[in-house]
This record gives C-alpha cells, sequence and structure tokens, in this order.
C-alpha cells in the first residue's frame, strides 16, 4: 500500500467510526421512547424528519406527539408514540406514513408486492408513497416491532384467580396475544408492540408492560418510556 492510499484507507475509517459513535449515541438516546410505524433506523430519521409535525396531525387517535426541547434539541419536534397511555390502532390506511413526505416513515412497498408474487420477502427495498410500487399498503402484521409488551402476571387478575378477559380480542395481530387455562400470554416474535392490550387491561397498575426495543441485544432498555406527561 503506497502512502497516498495508505491515507486515504485511515481517514475512511476515521469517517466510518465517527459516524458509528454519532450512530451509537442516536440510538441510546432513543431508548426513552417510541416512533410511530415503519420508522426509519433512529440516525436517518432524525436526518430526514423535517419536524413539519404532519404526522402527529395525522394520527386520528392522537397517540403521536413531538419530543420536547429538553429532550435535546436534535430530537425536537421528532415524532413519539404514547403507546404507555393510548395503544397504536396500526389504522389499515397507516396516515401517519403516508403524511410523511420527508422519508422518515417509510413503506417497505417492495416486499409486499414481492410476498404476494413470490412468497419470498429477500432484500425489501423501501420506497416512498406516491411511487409506481405503491400499489398496495401493508397489513398490521408487516409493520416492523415498535415495542416489546409483555404480561405482568403479578398484576394480571387471571393469574391470581379473578377472570377477567378485558384485553381479549384487543390484539389486531393473530397469534400473539394467547389465553392459554384462561391466562393471557403475548407471543414475543409476533408482537409489534402496539399497545392495544395494554389500554384494553383494566387493572392498576397495568398489567401490560411496554418497553422500547432493544437494538443492542448487549444493552439494556430504559424502562422510563417519556410520555405526553413525562417528557
Amino acid at each position: 500500500m503506497d502512502r497516498r492510499s495508505f491515507f486515504k484507507h485511515s481517514f475512511a475509517k476515521m469517517v466510518q467510526a465517527g459516524n458509528d459513535i454519532i450512530e451509537q449515541k442516536a440510538i441510546e438516546k432513543a431508548k426513552g421512547w417510541i416512533r410511530p410505524p415503519f420508522a426509519e433506523q433512529e440516525l436517518d430519521l432524525l436526518i430526514n424528519c423535517s419536524r413539519c409535525g404532519d404526522c402527529i396531525s395525522a394520527c386520528p387517535h392522537q397517540v403521536i406527539f413531538p419530543l420536547p426541547l429538553k429532550r435535546g434539541a436534535d430530537v425536537a419536534g421528532t415524532p413519539a408514540m404514547d403507546i404507555i397511555n393510548k395503544g397504536c390502532h396500526l389504522c389499515a390506511d397507516w396516515p401517519c406514513v403516508t403524511a410523511c413526505n420527508e422519508k422518515a416513515l417509510v413503506f417497505p412497498i417492495n416486499k409486499i408486492d414481492e410476498k404476494d408474487k413470490t412468497g419470498e420477502t429477500e432484500n425489501p427495498t423501501k420506497t416512498s408513497v406516491g411511487s409506481p410500487e405503491d400499489k398496495k399498503r401493508p397489513d398490521a402484521q408487516d409493520c416492523p416491532p415498535m415495542a416489546k409488551a409483555t404480561v405482568n402476571s403479578a398484576t394480571c387478575l387471571p393469574y391470581s384467580g379473578p377472570e377477567c378477559g378485558a384485553c381479549k380480542g384487543s390484539c389486531p395481530i393473530p397469534d400473539t396475544l394467547v389465553w392459554q387455562n384462561e391466562k393471557p400470554s403475548i407471543i414475543q416474535e409476533n408482537c409489534v408492540g402496539c399497545g392495544l392490550c395494554r389500554e384494553a387491561c383494566i387493572t392498576s397498575p397495568k398489567a401490560i408492560e411496554i418497553s422500547p426495543i432493544v437494538i443492542n441485544s448487549k444493552e439494556q432498555p430504559d424502562r422510563n418510556l417519556r410520555t405526553q406527561e413525562n417528557v
């Protein structure tokens, strides 16, 4: 390797290392909130999002809210979901995603088309709404996981004896909220973290717990989720 190639290679490694640090900081910070459906990776979302608020206004259930300035200028105004208090209804027309023109929330449309034609879902390409590929909207089960929902058996009524069933029928994803011996449990492989089961829960405190998706398996999630009340 000549001197020029050496410096070029070294500079490229420095740039990549810098990008990795920035991305890791963005991921670490994002553990305190949950992004809307089909949100891009955190750093891409921060770069692409114009803070226009269109996705927030488009949500018919008022689940999405803008992160405040006190959480940092880099994330202020970007959309997060108050799933602790309200469930995401995974609307069939995905109004929050279709309202986004900045490619911060993006459908993997090609994935749906390829699945229809071949049954395969390899190498999906994300496309913006309004493109020629926008022939069919994703189903609820096509939504990438936004959060993780778990049943707390210590507060869930059926685990202590009384019958309940308040959350039965609340989950829009097939074979996710299942009942065995009149006790609910959540199949994590199918759960997208919409929080509708938590919204339906009648106990206080809620027996359904919501936590962010852990992006790095070596790290633990921040259980102190930001909501509209505690941001």
